[in-house]
């Protein structure tokens, strides 16, 4: 099994092929040793703030960190009968709208689009005090074989696929952006 930086080295000069990698954080379990990494994207021909962006979030358990140094310590007929796959997660966070469009009918144009990443629909209510607004990000995940884990052009399809449904969504609701809130202070 890969160790965990090489993973996400990998994940890292695949996805800035496509897209815009605005931030990156790792993290490290003080006592578990578990493992976290997580990307920030925005589509690359568009400027800072990000109206529709996304996160990829990568996690090794102190089990496969552990394995990662077993198997450097085995010999070459040795091999462990162990599932040491990986889930990444990715969460595609919408534009802030006013005049909210379908999202119902947009998630089924994304799943008609995208049949391979099942997303899941977040909605999250937002009080400011004067008023609500609503917040909408899909997530879906990819698991991804040991055998995989380093192949470059199993990264290129995610990342492509990435790409295309970030575009698909601002495409959908562009007309709805609140441009406003991402102005800030004049």
């Amino acid at each position: 099994m890969p160790r965990f930086e090489e993973v996400q080295m990998k994940m890292a000069d695949v996805a800035k092929e496509h897209l815009e990698i605005f931030n990156m954080q790792v993290m490290i379990e003080q006592f578990t040793l578990d493992r976290e990494c997580k990307f920030f994207f925005g589509l690359p021909d568009k400027e800072p703030p990000y109206y529709v962006s996304a996160t990829a979030e990568l996690t090794y358990d102190a089990f496969q960190t552990g394995m990662t140094i077993h198997e450097e310590n085995l010999e070459e007929d040795e091999a462990t009968d162990v599932d040491t796959s990986i889930e990444i997660e990715f969460t595609v966070l919408f534009p802030i709208m006013k005049e909210v469009p379908d999202i119902k009918k947009i998630l089924r144009e994304i799943e008609a689009e995208f049949p391979d990443i099942e997303p899941v629909l977040v909605s999250k209510e937002i009080f400011d005090g004067e008023e609500t607004g609503r917040e909408f990000e899909i997530s879906y995940y990819y698991d991804i074989d040991s055998a995989e884990i380093l192949d470059d052009d199993l990264y290129d399809e995610i990342f492509f696929e990435l790409k295309s449904l970030l575009e698909f969504i601002y495409n959908r609701t562009k007309d709805h952006i609140d441009y406003a809130w991402y102005r800030g202070e004049d």
